[in-house]
């Protein structure tokens, strides 16, 4: 009877043990396995289809799962308009076990006047060992893209004064020796007896450069004379006034007809190469007025000295004034 009780109490032993392994076994975390299927990729166009030139296109790119290798995905050009030097397109890369990117198409200012451009192709993953791992049924994301026309809302003028001088027997440039800066002044306000006491601050071409260069944006309606300072003119002494020095602005407006739109002065006004700079003498400085720019709204007119015009000249966007940078030699 005591060996029967035994072997009971054993067996009941036994099958407490079996229980308690069996309920540790169940609260053992599940052991990781790779996910079903292949992942497949969504795209989502974050910018838009039409886009103004020198804005970034985003396509924000997801897959459903995560995998132990990277998924390099490009874009490819198909068809369109647009060239290589309208855009750029970096790959994009969604790293190991994360499961986003983005994609950026970048496109560039030029200076053109077309009004749009087109860009077609497709995003996708185009590496052939990269491609196996997506799900075969994928396929790749189609782009269509409008680019249309930049157009800045600033007039750039750049003023040369090349002119060829002798004496000695030898022969200079007179860019090389003169120095001449350029001001603006309100047309009403304008006086070039006292020119000077006019001009609104622009002092961009007020440096020892040639050519000397200067940005009229965020200006009030109205008329502008844009005019010239004698610095300096190392021919004094040496030369005998022979030689009249012409000065040319050369007016451009970034995405309109306006590039490198040439405007001479008054050949009545061109400067003896004799003349004395304010360097040689504060008493005697030339001055003389090179062009007229009226602005209105967001056109620029431009005005020689025979009073022809040209322009007026559109923007297709907004003015955006900034801080005067003052620039002096």
């Amino acid at each position: 009877m005591r060996k029967y009780n035994k072997y009971k109490v054993l067996g009941l032993a036994f099958i407490v043990i079996g229980m308690v392994a069996c309920d540790t076994a169940s609260q053992e975390p599940e052991p990781i396995v790779p996910p079903v299927g292949y992942p497949v990729p969504t795209y989502v166009n974050a910018t838009g289809t039409t886009v103004v030139e020198g804005t970034a296109i985003i396509y924000n790119i997801t897959i459903d799962q995560m995998i132990d290798r990277a998924l390099t995905f490009a874009f490819r050009q198909t068809g369109g308009t647009a060239t290589d030097e309208d855009y750029s397109a970096a790959t994009a890369v969604i790293a190991p076990y994360t499961k986003s990117t983005q994609l950026i198409i970048q496109t560039n200012e030029d200076f053109d006047t077309d009004a749009s451009e087109t860009l077609i192709g497709e995003i996708g993953v185009f590496g052939i060992a990269d491609r196996y791992i997506l799900d075969p049924a994928s396929e790749n994301q189609q782009v269509s893209l409008t680019i249309t026309n930049f157009v800045s809302p600033n007039l750039e003028v750049a003023f040369y004064w090349n002119a060829d001088v002798t004496f000695g027997g030898e022969t200079y440039d007179a860019a090389d020796y003169i120095d001449f800066d350029f001001l603006v002044s309100p047309e009403a306000d304008f006086d070039i007896a006292d020119p000077w006491a006019s001009e609104i601050g622009i002092y961009d071409a007020a440096t020892g450069s040639h050519p000397e260069a200067l940005t009229l944006e965020g200006l009030d309606d109205g008329s502008y004379l844009l005019w010239c300072d004698l610095y300096y003119n190392d021919f004094v002494g040496y030369s005998d006034g022979s030689v009249k020095i012409p000065i040319v602005a050369k007016f451009t407006r970034q995405g309109t007809s306006v590039v490198d739109t040439e405007v001479g002065m008054d050949p009545a006004e061109m400067m003896p190469d004799n003349t004395p700079g304010y360097d040689n003498d504060p008493s005697g400085v030339y001055n003389a007025v090179i062009a007229k720019v009226t602005v209105a709204g967001d056109k620029y007119t431009i005005t020689k000295y025979d009073g022809t015009t040209i322009g007026p000249f559109k923007s297709g966007t907004a003015k955006t004034p900034r801080p005067l940078n003052y620039k002096t030699k």
